[in-house]
């Protein structure tokens, strides 16, 4: 079962802005400077191609629920989680930068201590079958944990 990924309106357009600004401002303030000489060639074609690499590393992004353990697709990374080795799906909400582009996320821990940061459009939907598939997790006030 395919998860699509949750978006901030908010952050998308702040993406937008900040990749503009790099992009045309500071290549623009680099020719307008005082002085008569002509920035470098690269100058121009860095902001877009470091743009190009930030957003090919983090899109596009989905979650896979499937028979054998959870599938975390964010750009490049290809994550396999077996359903055994899930620690804990706890809900959390924080407006720093992460691979994600929302404030309302998932922090998927494995028993081997890695940790994932998803935004997940129906993670109600998602932490219910995750616990169907995993008869190791509980019901937690904000997510499923570790039986004790």
């Amino acid at each position: 079962m395919r998860f699509e990924t949750r978006f901030d309106r908010w952050l998308v357009v702040l993406v937008v802005l900040a990749s503009i600004v790099t992009c045309v401002g500071l290549p623009l303030l680099a020719f307008l400077k005082p002085g008569g000489h002509a920035p470098p060639v690269w100058v121009p074609i860095l902001p877009p191609v470091l743009w190009l690499i930030v957003l090919s590393s983090t899109l596009p992004q989905y979650y896979e629920v499937r028979e054998d353990g959870l599938f975390i697709r964010q750009g490049w990374r290809k994550i396999f989680i077996a359903y055994p080795a899930l620690a804990g799906i706890e809900s959390t909400t924080d407006t720093r930068s992460s691979v994600v582009f929302s404030s309302d996320r998932l922090l998927v821990s494995t028993r081997d201590g890695k940790r994932y940061l998803i935004a997940v459009v129906e993670d109600d939907r998602f932490i219910s079958e995750i616990g169907r598939r995993s008869p190791h997790l509980a019901p937690r006030e904000f997510g499923l944990g570790l039986r004790f």
